[in-house]
């Protein structure tokens, strides 16, 4: 339903004694076509506002409703799906809403980077990260950070993209990255010692505004803040980069954890027990998956995350290889030398070391070499790259037709 009619009316129908009623109009809680207009959605809103009870009748014919949620006018829930962001069942996904209150085609949220986050949290801080988990607190809480629906109800949960839970917790893979763990600080679950979102347009506002007094009010120790779109975590900023910050709990009052004197897009952390960073892009075209969240090693005195260590391994494995290949190739010629260097010709001894030094010696140079002591004429075998069959030696080349 791509427009929303508005009666001022409610249609005629007769009741069973033949008298004229009003027939509770239709009050969808979900539309077919949700890219509609603002002002197709704010008469949608006004329509639920105005029939309560029916809206509310029709949501609990929902195979997952919850009598505790406390459910929006200001969000669609449908089979399958949901406008509402802090709705979390495994069944329902999540559509998010632009600032012209339509539905985005796509994710904004940059999903690669969450996940690039919640990979380096494991193995900087072992098992005890989530990957959007379901974080759940009593409806004071809720009012005390100013997080209502549009009916004044005081929200009652909320899904952070990412949390760390306190030392100790040890996860299995299906609670890390399943998205359903639930925290439960209402039941006396302790709270995360940090939380991470990634702001998108539609999030923005409500991730710096009521989330961050919800955080702030339930102790939690740190919240990291990423805005990979640029612009979104000063509003007053607009054109400002892409970037990140960390708020610290000081007092029972988050503030910035910059370092002084140093790189501004650098913070500290007392949850890694160091610094931490967000790297832009190295490539524009790979923008979106190319941003890294970044610990600083002490130790070993590089800045890390899974990607970096992933390369750092694969190049340290080819220098090593490389390194290795050098060696056996000034070996080999240290052998042909000994065992053939009085036999050949310095022109063709410089040929073939010259192709050694570039291709590497076949894998049974030895065999050759020592092929080539008992038939000179044969040296050329040694030039020849290796066989698919290395059982077959070098006594079924055949013999070249002269030097």
């Amino acid at each position: 339903m791509a427009a929303v009619e508005v009666r001022e009316h409610p249609p005629i129908t007769a009741d069973a004694n033949g008298k004229e009623q009003a027939a509770a109009p239709a009050v969808p809680i979900a539309v077919n076509d949700p890219h509609m207009t603002r002002a197709q959605r704010e008469a949608l809103i006004a329509l639920r506002r105005d029939h309560v009870a029916e809206w509310q009748t029709d949501l609990e014919q929902l195979p997952h409703f919850n009598p505790a949620y406390p459910y929006d006018i200001a969000h669609e829930y449908d089979l399958d799906w949901t406008t509402d962001p802090d709705y979390s069942h495994d069944a329902v996904t999540r559509l998010e809403l632009n600032e012209d209150g339509t539905v985005s085609p796509e994710t904004p949220k940059n999903r690669f980077l969450n996940v690039a986050m919640l990979t380096t949290l494991l193995a900087a801080l072992g098992r005890r990260v989530v990957l959007e988990p379901r974080l759940h607190f009593g409806p004071e809480q809720g009012a005390a950070a100013g997080l209502y629906t549009k009916l004044r109800k005081p929200s009652i949960q909320v899904e952070p993209d990412l949390a760390v839970l306190v030392p100790g917790t040890v996860l299995s893979d299906h609670q890390i990255w399943d998205t359903s763990y639930d925290i439960d600080v209402a039941a006396g679950h302790p709270v995360p010692a940090l939380v991470g979102e990634l702001l998108s347009n539609s999030t923005a506002a409500r991730d710096l505004g009521g989330k961050r007094r919800l955080y702030e009010h339930l102790g939690i120790a740190e919240y990291v803040l990423c805005d990979v779109l640029g612009g979104l975590l000063n509003p007053e900023a607009p054109d400002a980069p892409p970037g990140m910050v960390v708020y610290r709990l000081e007092d029972g009052i988050y503030r910035e954890s910059r370092v002084a004197g140093t790189d501004p897009a650098v913070f500290r952390s007392d949850v890694f027990g160091g610094l931490v960073r967000l790297l832009p892009p190295r490539d524009p075209v790979q923008a979106r998956q190319d941003f890294r969240f970044q610990w600083w090693d002490e130790a070993q005195r590089y800045w890390r995350d899974t990607r970096t260590d992933e390369e750092r391994e694969r190049e340290q494995a080819e220098q090593e290889r490389t390194q290795a290949e050098q060696e056996r190739t000034l070996l080999a010629v240290a052998l042909l030398e000994a065992q053939v260097g009085s036999m050949l010709p310095p022109a063709d001894l410089d040929r073939i070391t010259t192709h050694w030094h570039r291709h590497g010696p076949p894998d049974n140079v030895q065999d050759r070499i020592l092929h080539v002591r008992q038939a000179p004429h044969a040296w050329q075998s040694l030039l020849r790259p290796d066989k698919p069959n290395h059982d077959h030696g070098p006594d079924h080349t055949p013999p070249p037709r002269g030097r």
